[in-house]
């Protein structure tokens, strides 16, 4: 079949005996009709607007991967694991609807996706098989990699490993249908003209023949899809995100440990309370971040449902669910991770030292747990609507964005004028 990328492999080292093996993509399987991809069918009713972890974009979650354009800015849910299973890859991919994870795979759409042919695999309107441009490798890829690198010598292994680790990820063109086993693709909700589109694919092929080395953390996909994208920035929000996660969960252990070095010097027994100077420590280190959080996404996010209005890149259904799903959110975690966290110091008391594993894991866990609890709250709510009533949003609200209504208003002025 004309268009198919043949397995990928890896050039040994000159001298190398290592004999390289092929690699098969989803994309092999499919047309070979080993199995068949999990792309939905077809849905007309579309999908509610969600927030990025930046707090500044906005992007959706796509009905039907037909509705896929040139140019378009997509993420999956980000799995290390890709490819090791069709039904691990699913799995993962639907943690991603369910907002239950929140680090995604960037890439750009170079084809528009015209229908999806017998074996699953999308197409373009001249039957050509539809590519992205990624940064990404997979787990047996990676495997491979090393094995072929390391000329099946184990005293080369640790070095090239490192090197491995260190630049993982290639950027090359690979064909959409190779995220058939992860259904659930997002796109970025821009408003791209066809000169945009073309300069974007024009940009991202130049990136594949001039690729920039990968590196996790200052060049990864998300760098390079905005870079080529419509946003043109080489910046990754994930990252940033990432790493004020991990100064939270920092800042919790150490007011967590302030509690317990406090506990182990037996102010449990001779003291009512803790000391104040410990619960200052412990609530600065616990609750006040996980509050400002929360304020400050909140605040964030209403200047972004408001830009984008205004940008027309949404419709006033999508401004109304966004405004009073994340309202409800702010207060869901507000009442129960900041409520979990300033009641924790009265628990370990009442505790009297039992079970402080459990407990020290239910302090660092709070806001996560929080967090996952409204958002399958909330998608399950979304989905019964959506397959009930039709819609995501009843009451007030239209599907025309704030372009539309000018237009409308006008018209409705102009004909009573005449």
């Amino acid at each position: 079949m004309t268009g198919v990328p043949p397995p990928r492999s890896f050039e040994p080292p000159p001298g190398s005996k290592v004999k390289p093996k092929k690699i098969l993509s989803p994309i092999h399987h499919y047309l070979s009709r080993s199995r068949k991809p999990f792309w939905c069918a077809e849905h007309p009713v579309t999908r509610p607007p969600r927030i990025y972890v930046d707090q500044k974009s906005v992007f959706r979650e796509v009905a039907a991967v037909t509705q896929l354009r040139r140019g378009d800015h997509c993420m999956i849910t980000l799995n290390v694991l890709r490819c090791l299973s069709p039904w691990v890859d699913y799995l993962v991919s639907l943690m991603g609807s369910l907002e239950l994870f929140h680090l995604y795979h960037h890439f750009v759409i170079l084809d528009d996706v015209a229908f999806v042919d017998d074996f699953g695999v999308p197409r373009t309107e001249q039957d050509e098989i539809v590519s992205i441009m990624e940064y990404s490798n997979t787990v047996e890829g990676f495997i491979e990699e090393v094995r072929v690198k390391a000329f099946g010598a184990w005293c080369s292994l640790p070095r090239v490993l490192l090197q491995t680790l260190l630049h993982k990820a290639h950027c090359h063109k690979v064909p959409l249908a190779d995220y058939g086993d992860m259904p659930h693709i997002f796109r970025m909700e821009e408003k791209l003209s066809e000169e945009d589109r073309e300069r974007i694919v024009r940009d991202a092929v130049n990136l594949i023949d001039n690729q920039i080395s990968y590196n996790i953390l200052w060049a990864n996909c998300e760098h390079t899809t905005n870079l080529v994208s419509g946003k043109q920035q080489y910046t990754s929000p994930e990252v940033h995100f990432f790493i004020w996660s991990l100064v939270r969960y920092t800042l919790t252990v150490l007011g967590l440990a302030t509690l317990h070095v406090v506990t182990l010097k037996c102010y449990s027994r001779y003291c009512l309370h803790f000391p104040l100077w410990a619960l200052v420590a412990y609530y600065s280190c616990t609750a006040l971040p996980v509050l400002a959080q929360i304020l400050v996404q909140f605040a964030r996010m209403a200047h972004t449902v408001a830009a984008s209005w205004r940008k027309s890149l949404i419709s006033r259904s999508d401004v109304y669910h966004l405004l009073v799903k994340e309202l409800c959110r702010a207060i869901f975690n507000g009442a129960l991770a900041v409520g979990f966290l300033v009641w924790a110091p009265d628990m370990i008391k009442i505790a009297d030292g039992r079970y402080p594993v459990r407990i020290s894991i239910a302090i660092v866990f709070a806001y996560l747990a929080s967090d996952a609890a409204f958002a399958l709250l909330a998608q399950v709510v979304t989905r019964i609507l959506v397959q009930t009533k039709g819609h995501f949003w009843l009451i007030g609200g239209s599907d025309h964005t704030w372009e539309e209504e000018q237009l409308l208003k006008a018209k409705a002025h102009k004909s009573k004028t005449e």
